[in-house]
């Protein structure tokens, strides 16, 4: 086994792990940054039809391609890497095809934290690809691991509804 291919192994194995570590630790930080008197706001987002069915769109695909991400890189598929991490990249749901009265709604119903979460995660695909056009194992699964976070952290937080290991999570006070 060559040492770059030890090296995503190796870089794979601490992207599990860090994503469970992660899931455990945000289910023992739902008290980080009490003390300064923070209060705990409702997240919920009042989606348009519309704008729903485009953020469902979105999650599908970045969902397909994610996986086979993970497994492409454990694989050091190189080019298969970049075209998964562009897909993702691509399905930036502020960047979709949406007309004008769609944009306005998401305009006013995204919360600003929002829109940063899914920009720095979509942001860390486009590293991502670069670092797999390097053919640098190393720093894609450095990424693909923010990935996860931001993931976990924006499902947190705004998708506690959907996924039932959230629902009795008070939200992070932190991002990575």
């Amino acid at each position: 086994m060559s040492k770059k291919s030890l090296s995503i192994i190796v870089g794979i194995i601490i992207l599990i792990a860090g994503v469970m570590f992660v899931k455990h630790q945000y289910g023992n930080h739902n008290t980080h940054g009490s003390a300064q008197g923070s209060v705990v706001e409702k997240h919920a987002i009042n989606w348009t039809p519309s704008t729903r069915s485009a953020l469902i769109k979105e999650m599908h695909s970045i969902n397909q391609n994610y996986q086979e991400l993970v497994s492409n890189l454990s694989q050091g598929a190189w080019n298969k890497v970049i075209e998964n991490a562009h897909n993702i990249h691509s399905a930036f749901i502020l960047k979709q095809e949406l007309s004008e009265e769609d944009m306005a709604d998401l305009h006013r119903i995204l919360p600003e934290r929002f829109i940063e979460m899914d920009s720095k995660f979509h942001d860390h695909a486009l590293k991502l690809a670069m670092a797999a056009q390097a053919n640098d194992g190393e720093l894609a699964s450095m990424y693909l691991g923010k990935m996860a976070e931001g993931c976990v952290s924006c499902h947190q937080i705004y998708a506690k509804d959907r996924f039932e290991g959230f629902s009795s999570h008070e939200e992070a006070k932190h991002e990575h």
